[in-house]
C-alpha cells in the first residue's frame, strides 16, 4: 500500500476498477479555480486491511466503476464500515438501472454515467454527507482502541435506509430493539421512537399488518426475505424495498429479526417514466414502420426492436442477438456495400452510416431497407464502443423506382431506335448531296439535334441507375488508363494531351469499377471539351490527408477559361449546363457515385488560369474483408 504527502488545499480522489484515463477525466472536472487536481490513488489492488488502515481527510473521496469480482464488493464494503465520512461514487453505464440500484442499495451517495456529469454528483454527495460531519461523525484510521464496541454503535451513518432489529421473545412475542432512520427521515414510517415497544403497538394502520405477516414468514421459514411494498406515509403512498434477515442465538433459535427498508419511490417513479418513454418511442417506430437496433462493438450483441423483426416476419428475438446473424440475412451482394459504408463511418470519415440493401424474410423473398445509424458512445481508448440507428423498410419505393428504371429503359430503347435510323439517314444524306452547300448546314444541324438527343437518353440511363454500389478489389492504374483510352478520339480531334500521374502505380482501393470508369470518362471529357486546341489535361492521382484521414484525391485540370461564378455555384446541379449540346447530368452522376463511395467532389478555377475537379476517396486505415480477399 502507498500512502500520499498531501500539501496544504489538496485532496485526493480514490479510485477501483477505472482505467487511468477515466480517473484524470474525472479529476479534470473538479479542478479548483486556481486549476490544482485531486491527487489520484487507484486503490483497486489494495487488500481489505489497507483500505481499513488507510488515513482519508475531509475531502478525499471514492470512486468505483461497476463490475469486478465478489472481492471488490467485500473490499468497498471493508471501506465504507471504516471511512464512513468519505462519500462513495458509482461510475454506472446508460440504461442499467438494475445496476443503479444495486450501487445505492450497497451504500453509495450517488450514481453517475458520463464524466461530465461527476462534478454535479459529486456537489450532491458531499452535501448530504455534511450533517454527518456536523454531528460528530469522523473518518476513523484503523480500528477503535477505546473498548468494546455496543450493538449498532459502528454501524455506517445511513442516508436512505431504515435499519431496525426486531427482538422475539421465546412467547413469540415481537418488539423494535433498535430503529435506525435515515437523515431527514421525516415522520410516518418507522422510528426511532419505536424502540422498546411491540410492533403491534408501534405500528399502525396497514403498515402493521403487512409487516407482521413478513416477520411471522421469516420466522416460519428461517430464511432471508427481500420483497418490495407500498405504504401509507405523511397520507403519501410510497413504495419501500426490504430486506429481512433471521439472526439466531446459540441454541438455534432465531431470537431476532434484522431489517433494512429503502423509501424506492423516486426511483420507480424514474423507471415508470423511463418505461413510458420507451412506449412511447416503440408507438412513435410503429407508426413510421422503422427498426431499432443498437450494436454493442465489445461484446458483438445486437439488440433489435419488434419493429425490425417484424419488417422481416420473425418474432422479437427471432434471430440470435449477434451481429453475425443479422449479417446472414443480408443479400451476398450487398454485403460489400454493407461492409464498406459501415468501415467508412466507424473509422469516422463520415458522419454517419447509410446503406440500402436487401434482407431475406421468413417467407424467403427479399425486402429492401434503409438502414442509417452513427456511434452514438465511445470507449475510454477513444475508439466506438456502441452504434445505434434505425432500418426503414422500402420496398416498394424501390419496386417503383424499378418500374420507373424499367420505363426509362424502354423509352431510351424506343428513342434510341429512331436515333439510329436518323443517323443513317445522315451518312447517306450526306454520302449523296455532301458536295452541295445548300444540304450541308441542314444536315450538320440534325446531327448535332440528334447526337444530343442520344447522349440524353444514355446520361438519363445512368443517372437512373440503382443505388446497390457492390464495390470489389479494383486497381486504380487499370481504371484511369481505360478512361483515357475511351477520351482518344475526343483528344484527337481537340488537339489536346492527356498527362496522368500515379503516385502509387500498384494502389488498389475496393471500387465499383464500370461507375468508377464513367466518373474519370465523364471528367476527362469535360475537360477536353472547354480546353483550347492544343492544351494539355491532367490527371494527378496523390495520396493526401485532411479532416484527420488518409484519402487518395483525383485532380482533372484543364487550361481553358474556368467556370463563370453562377455554373461553379451550380455544377453539380441536375440538367445545369452552359455547353451547347450538353445535358448538364455530367458531374451530378460523378459526384452521385463518388458520394456512393464515401467520398466527395468539388471544382475550382486554378490561379494560374483553367479549372479542376478533384474527387477524394477514402484510403482504408486497416485491411477490410474485401482487401484481404484479394491480396490473399
Amino acid at each position: 500500500m502507498t500512502e500520499t504527502e498531501l500539501k496544504a488545499g489538496e485532496w485526493r480522489l480514490l479510485t477501483m476498477g477505472l482505467s487511468s484515463r477515466t480517473a484524470e477525466a474525472l479529476a479534470r472536472t473538479v479542478a479548483g479555480p486556481s486549476g490544482r487536481l485531486p491527487v489520484i490513488v487507484d486503490v483497486t489492488s489494495w487488500s481489505e486491511s489497507e483500505l481499513e488502515g488507510c488515513r482519508c481527510g475531509s475531502e478525499d473521496v471514492i470512486v468505483v466503476g461497476t463490475g469486478g469480482d465478489a472481492r471488490r464488493v467485500e473490499r468497498i464494503r471493508a471501506f465504507r464500515a471504516r471511512h464512513p465520512g468519505v462519500p462513495a461514487l458509482a461510475r454506472v453505464p446508460k440504461n442499467r438501472p438494475a445496476e443503479a440500484l444495486e450501487m445505492l442499495q450497497a451504500g453509495f451517495q450517488e450514481v453517475f454515467s458520463d464524466v461530465s456529469g461527476f462534478r454535479a454528483s459529486l456537489e450532491r454527495a458531499r452535501a448530504r454527507m455534511a450533517p454527518l460531519r456536523g454531528t460528530g461523525s469522523e473518518t476513523v484510521a484503523g480500528p477503535s482502541t477505546e473498548g468494546p464496541e455496543r450493538p449498532l454503535e459502528n454501524v455506517v451513518p445511513n442516508v436512505f435506509d431504515w435499519i431496525y432489529v426486531v427482538g422475539i421473545g421465546e412467547d413469540g412475542r415481537m418488539g423494535f430493539e433498535t430503529v435506525n432512520p435515515p437523515l431527514n427521515a421525516g415522520v410516518g414510517f418507522l422510528s426511532s421512537e419505536l424502540a422498546g415497544r411491540s410492533v403491534e403497538e408501534g405500528l399502525a394502520g396497514p403498515s402493521a399488518g403487512q409487516l407482521v405477516a413478513h416477520f411471522e414468514r421469516v420466522l416460519g421459514e428461517g430464511l432471508p426475505l427481500q420483497f418490495e411494498e407500498e405504504h401509507v406515509v405523511a397520507g403519501k403512498v410510497r413504495a419501500f424495498q426490504t430486506i429481512l434477515t433471521p439472526v439466531r442465538n446459540k441454541w438455534g433459535r432465531i431470537h431476532r429479526i434484522a431489517g433494512i427498508s429503502r423509501d424506492i419511490t423516486a426511483l420507480k417513479e424514474a423507471l415508470s417514466a423511463l418505461r413510458a418513454s420507451e412506449e412511447r418511442l416503440n408507438h412513435a417506430l410503429e407508426g413510421t414502420q422503422q427498426g431499432l437496433w443498437d450494436w454493442d462493438l465489445g461484446t458483438g450483441k445486437v439488440y433489435r426492436s419488434p419493429r425490425w423483426f417484424g419488417m422481416i416476419g420473425l418474432p422479437p428475438g427471432g434471430i440470435d442477438d449477434s451481429f453475425d446473424a443479422g449479417l446472414k440475412l443480408i443479400h451476398p451482394d450487398d454485403r460489400r456495400q454493407l461492409e464498406s459504408a459501415m468501415s467508412a463511418h466507424l473509422e469516422g470519415r463520415v458522419p454517419r452510416f447509410e446503406a440500402e440493401y436487401r434482407l431475406r424474410a421468413r417467407s424467403g423473398e427479399w425486402i429492401w431497407v434503409f438502414d442509417a445509424g452513427k456511434v452514438v458512445a465511445w470507449g475510454s481508448d477513444g475508439r466506438p464502443s456502441r452504434v445505434a440507428g434505425m432500418c426503414t423498410d422500402i420496398t416498394e419505393r424501390r419496386r417503383a423506382e424499378e418500374a420507373l428504371r424499367a420505363l426509362v429503359g424502354g423509352v431510351v430503347h424506343e428513342i434510341r431506335n429512331p436515333v439510329y435510323g436518323i443517323f443513317i439517314n445522315l451518312d447517306a444524306l450526306e454520302a449523296t448531296f455532301g458536295e452541295e452547300p445548300r444540304y450541308g448546314s441542314f444536315v450538320t444541324a440534325l446531327r448535332e439535334s440528334a447526337q444530343r438527343i442520344a447522349s440524353l437518353v444514355n446520361d438519363l440511363r445512368d443517372y437512373g441507375e440503382p443505388r446497390t454500389l457492390n464495390p470489389e478489389p479494383h486497381l486504380v492504374r487499370d481504371l484511369v488508363e481505360n478512361a483515357v483510352q475511351a477520351c482518344e478520339k475526343l483528344a484527337a480531334d481537340r488537339s489536346c494531351r492527356v498527362a496522368v500521374e500515379l503516385e502509387d502505380p500498384s494502389l488498389l482501393l475496393p471500387l465499383n469499377g464500370r461507375r468508377m470508369h464513367q466518373v474519370f470518362r465523364n471528367l476527362l471529357e469535360n475537360a477536353l471539351l472547354h480546353s483550347p486546341p492544343g492544351g494539355t489535361i491532367r490527371l494527378d492521382v496523390r495520396k493526401a490527408f485532411a479532416d484527420g484521414f488518409d484519402w487518395w484525391t483525383f485532380a482533372v485540370a484543364d487550361s481553358g477559361n474556368g467556370f463563370d461564378a453562377e455554373t461553379l455555384s451550380r455544377a453539380f446541379e441536375p440538367f445545369f449546363t452552359r455547353r451547347k449540346g450538353g445535358t448538364g447530368l455530367g458531374l451530378s452522376i460523378v459526384r452521385r457515385v463518388v458520394e456512393e463511395h464515401g467520398g466527395s467532389v468539388e471544382a475550382a478555377n486554378r490561379p494560374e488560369g483553367g479549372a479542376c475537379v478533384t474527387v477524394r476517396l477514402p484510403a482504408p486505415r486497416t485491411r477490410t474483408g474485401i482487401l484481404e480477399a484479394e491480396r490473399g
